[in-house]
């Protein structure tokens, strides 16, 4: 197997973890009690929670990858900042 094709497999292997991690965290988000889930209207801005929920899980799931604390923090920033500009 080629390094390209090892890289994406160890990749979608990680997404798989952290879209499990991330189904686990839209319920302890809707039971945290962080947002008022009664006021809430499907017919006013129906994805503002959603949306809210999403970007606090993503954001989550980014920080336990972000190699924090390591020697190699910086270079992972680096390197997702640049592959950012690609996406």
């Amino acid at each position: 197997m080629n390094k390209k094709e090892e890289i994406k497999k160890l990749a979608l292997s990680m997404l798989q973890q952290s879209f499990e991690a991330a189904k686990a965290n839209v319920e302890k988000a809707l039971s945290s009690g962080a947002i008022d889930i009664d006021s809430w209207d499907e017919n006013s801005n129906p994805m503002l929670f959603p949306k809210s929920i999403v970007i606090a899980v993503l954001t989550e799931e980014a920080n336990q990858q972000s190699a924090k604390g390591t020697s190699f923090e910086k270079q992972v920033k680096q390197d997702a900042k640049n592959i950012g500009y690609f996406l």
